[in-house]
């Protein structure tokens, strides 16, 4: 007998047909807690129902939504809902159409979240008076994140574009996961221990779900923020999310670009204000010079035979004045001037990647780190080599070491 191939339409349609007709899957009720919560613009609410060993993917029509919202809903609550499960024929996923919401309580993290704050508030974690004051014209910033992803790109990009002339060192870590708590604390007090002293030290992630996120919860970090000796902020997730990291540190960031935004002053900024305190400067004492020569006119007026030797003289020291104050202010205006296409040469010099647009390449490690000697390099090892216009990704298969 020829056997029958069926097409994925065809086979979805019959899951479809298989999962939606049964009366018993029709008319559930589950309970778990709420994870990965996302109310969408168009107005349905998506997330997911899990416990300790699963997790299902859930969705409340916008039409059905107020019956959940009425119970301000957050990860970790644990709920009980009804509903029905559903076929989607083009995607091929299975969802849980909730037509009913019950709040069964907290859930066991959002317990043990609301214990620690409490607990923490009490003991004097989050005291105004312990918080250290943020530098304006940092030199030196630390950021403790994941080595790779949105969070650090954001950061660096936003502190290079804002106040280039800060130096960035990078302590990767560990954000989730069962041992991040320990990484993440490791690295604060590496950090504090740098031997290049930090002015600031950022610590965050991008965004994730309430368990992603857990790890800036745990008493290790905190402590270890606590402890810092190096002015703290906290850039963890995106704006709805709070962490007890963002209590305990001294400044909370919502995001990661955020943090790179509020922790350096705008180099483009500094340019117009020292223009414009040179404008002014100028006004002042040309206003200045004015009221001296009316005030000097109404003497004359009234006695000029008796102050002509005064008025003289006066007019000297004026001129004078106003020749020293304005050798001053051009002196002033051409040394931060110099000060800052010193600064932007420098940043030109420092790029590694400027000399890719002379044919040069860039060899790292697939970590990222840059090599600059072969005494780490094994025969085995992969390295990436970065052009002008590409990525290359190679195997070292013979190491020649020349000699001077």
């Amino acid at each position: 007998m020829e056997q029958k191939i069926y097409s994925v339409t065809e086979i979805n349609a019959f899951l479809k047909e298989y999962i939606e007709a049964p009366e018993f899957l029709n008319n559930l009720y589950i309970t778990g807690e709420i994870s990965n919560l996302t109310f969408n613009k168009s107005g349905h609410i998506y997330f997911s129902i899990k416990d300790e060993g699963a997790t299902i993917k859930a969705v409340v029509w916008k039409s059905n939504a107020d019956n959940m919202k009425r119970w301000n809903p957050e990860n970790g609550m644990k709920i009980t809902v009804k509903g029905r499960f559903s076929f989607y024929i083009v995607g091929g996923t299975i969802t849980f159409e909730v037509r009913d919401v019950q709040l069964e309580g907290k859930g066991e993290l959002q317990k043990l979240y609301d214990e620690r704050y409490a607990w923490l508030e009490i003991n004097g974690w989050f005291d105004q008076s312990i918080k250290k004051p943020i530098p304006i014209f940092p030199t030196n910033i630390g950021i403790i994140t994941a080595a790779s992803g949105a969070a650090i790109h954001d950061l660096i990009t936003t502190i290079q574009r804002r106040y280039p002339i800060a130096n960035i060192y990078l302590f990767p870590a560990q954000v989730q996961g069962e041992q991040a708590r320990f990484d993440i604390a490791k690295k604060i007090d590496a950090a504090n221990n740098f031997s290049i002293p930090l002015d600031t030290l950022i610590i965050g992630r991008g965004g994730g779900s309430y368990e992603d996120l857990w790890a800036f919860n745990e008493i290790e970090v905190l402590k270890a923020i606590r402890n810092s000796l190096i002015p703290t902020v906290s850039a963890v997730g995106h704006q709805p999310d709070y962490t007890l990291s963002d209590y305990v540190a001294d400044l909370r960031a919502p995001t990661p670009t955020s943090a790179g935004e509020m922790t350096t002053p705008n180099i483009a900024e500094l340019k117009r204000n020292l223009q414009n305190y040179y404008v002014d400067y100028q006004a002042i004492i040309n206003s200045k010079i004015q009221e001296s020569e009316l005030f000097l006119n109404r003497i004359i007026g009234r006695n000029s035979l008796i102050t002509k030797n005064i008025v003289n003289q006066k007019e000297i020291e004026l001129k004078n004045i106003y020749q020293i104050n304005n050798r001053h202010m051009q002196q002033i205006l051409m040394h931060k001037t110099q000060e800052l296409m010193n600064l932007n040469q420098q940043q030109i010099i420092l790029d590694p990647l400027i000399p890719l647009q002379r044919g040069f390449a860039l060899v790292t490690e697939m970590s990222g780190k840059i090599i600059s000697t072969n005494s780490n390099i094994k025969i085995g090892d992969q390295l990436g080599i970065k052009t002008k216009d590409s990525h290359i990704e190679a195997v070292v298969t013979k190491i020649k070491k020349e000699h001077k």
